[in-house]
C-alpha cells in the first residue's frame, strides 16, 4: 500500500482527503438536520442536501478503492484533478461569500473553518497531483 504511493506522506494525505469526504457523507446522510440548521434553510432542503451529497459519495468510494487496489494511484489523474478543480472553485466561492462580496442577502453563513477546509482540499490535492505525477499520469 505505501509502496504504491511512493511514501507514507502521500498515502496519509490521500487518506485525509478521503476521510474528509467520509465525514461530509456522515453529516449528509445521518445528520442532515444540522446542515439545514447551519445554513438557515427549511427542513424541505434535506432532500437537496442529500442529493448534492451523492456526488461526494463517488469521491469517497473511489478514494477507498485507490488505497486498496493493486496499482494504487496509477492512472488516476482524473480523480485527483477533479478534486483540485472542484476544491478551487469551492474555495473561490467560500472566500467571496465569507467576505460578503457576493450573496450578501443570504441568511446562511460560513466560517473560517469552512475556508480552512477548502484551503486544505486545494493544497492537499495539489500536493498529491505534484507528488504522484509519475504514477497518476501514465
Amino acid at each position: 500500500m505505501i509502496e504504491n504511493f511512493g511514501n507514507i506522506f502521500y498515502l496519509i494525505i490521500h487518506i485525509l482527503v478521503t476521510g474528509l469526504f467520509g465525514v461530509y457523507l456522515v453529516r449528509i446522510y445521518f445528520a442532515p438536520e444540522g446542515l439545514v440548521k447551519e445554513f438557515n434553510v427549511d427542513r424541505s432542503a434535506i432532500y437537496l442536501v442529500r442529493f448534492i451529497g451523492t456526488f461526494a459519495f463517488g469521491f469517497f468510494l473511489i478514494g477507498i478503492y485507490i488505497i486498496f487496489r493493486p496499482g494504487g494511484p496509477e492512472g488516476t489523474w482524473v480523480y485527483y484533478n477533479l478534486i483540485f478543480i472542484i476544491s478551487a472553485a469551492q474555495l473561490l466561492y467560500e472566500s467571496l461569500f465569507y467576505f460578503k462580496l457576493i450573496d450578501k442577502d443570504l441568511e446562511a453563513k460560513n466560517s473560517l473553518t469552512d475556508l480552512g477546509l477548502s484551503v486544505f482540499m486545494v493544497v492537499s490535492s495539489a500536493i498529491l497531483i505534484w507528488g504522484l505525477s509519475d504514477k497518476i499520469y501514465l
